[in-house]
């Protein structure tokens, strides 16, 4: 993975809010199911979510995973916290050689750069095989289907040979189209993990489920076309239904997307809108400045948008 190089996430404002909206609802989840949580993600070079993470939460033991080719000086000397343990290993190997203690209640964010591989699926082997109750799972992938060499996108037949026994037994072409491919990727990611859940189940005794909260459409402009899957494990005896999450309409328990997206206002536009912003704002409407839709999306999402300042120092 060398995002690290190419991509600085905190200048991308689609990518933000996303942020922002999750660690909302996390921030609940945290204070129900109790304890310390560790963070194991992706860093890069500007260690995000570590950052958000560490001051909203207060979390205090991070792994960032960086498998590509940027040096571990480089990343250790950009990493803002010195807690953080930089592991310059791929993901896979980084949760099964034993440098991240996958017992410890955990909040996981595989926030990958590339489109469906194999290994996200050893990945959610090596998690859900060991992370207890309380623990949250979250993967962010670009949502792109196609086959590499043609350039069209998988044929229920490209699936099979590329996935194997991931693949759900009845998919569906039309689950692998553009328009529809994140519902492939949920299936097949989502058939893994309660398979690996299940075992698990069997093996111990107890009946472990994960509990879906995140099922998240965004683009970012001119940029790629992602997907978040996400949500919680519990037991037959732990349940989320005692969490008060009602508040967050990006919550997605089914089948169903959130769709993400930003409306285009400027900051002259934002700060009238912001003086309403619990009553109707008819001016900018009626003169046909903003859009009536653009302004039910900005009030949907306005606590999670950052603003970006250009800042002579």
């Amino acid at each position: 993975m060398n995002s690290a190089k190419t991509l600085n996430y905190e200048t991308r404002p689609v990518k933000f809010t996303e942020r922002k909206m999750i660690l909302a609802s996390i921030s609940k989840l945290v204070s129900q199911f109790g304890g310390d949580y560790q963070y194991i993600g992706f860093g890069g070079l500007t260690f995000t979510d570590f950052k958000l993470f560490h001051n909203e939460l207060h979390l205090r033991e991070m792994y960032s995973i960086e498998g590509g080719d940027v040096s571990i000086e480089k990343l250790n000397f950009n990493k803002p916290f010195g807690f953080i343990n930089v592991i310059p290993h791929l993901s896979t190997v980084a949760l099964t050689n034993g440098s991240i203690d996958l017992t410890k209640k955990s909040l996981v964010w595989m926030d990958y750069d590339d489109c469906l591989e194999n290994f996200f699926f050893d990945d959610i082997t090596a998690l859900f095989s060991k992370l207890p109750v309380g623990s949250i799972y979250i993967v962010t992938c670009n949502r792109q289907l196609d086959n590499k060499k043609s350039g069209v996108p998988y044929s229920v037949d490209d699936f099979i040979e590329n996935f194997g026994s991931n693949t759900p037994f009845d998919i569906q072409s039309k689950e692998l189209n553009r328009k529809n491919s994140y519902k492939g990727i949920r299936r097949a990611l989502k058939l893994h993990l309660e398979n690996i859940l299940k075992q698990r189940s069997n093996s111990e005794g107890i009946v472990y489920d994960f509990n879906q909260l995140y099922n998240i459409l965004y683009n970012e402009n001119r940029g790629a076309e992602m997907y978040t899957y996400g949500g919680v494990i519990t037991t037959n005896t732990s349940t989320i239904q005692e969490i008060n999450l009602s508040e967050f309409d990006f919550i997605r328990r089914d089948d169903d997307t959130y769709n993400l997206v930003l409306p285009n206002f400027t900051r002259k536009e934002i700060d009238l809108v912001n003086v309403h912003i619990h009553g109707e704002e008819k001016e900018l409407v009626d003169r046909k400045i903003i859009d009536q839709s653009e302004l039910d999306i900005y009030k949907s999402i306005y606590k999670y948008m950052p603003y970006f300042l250009d800042v002579r120092v």
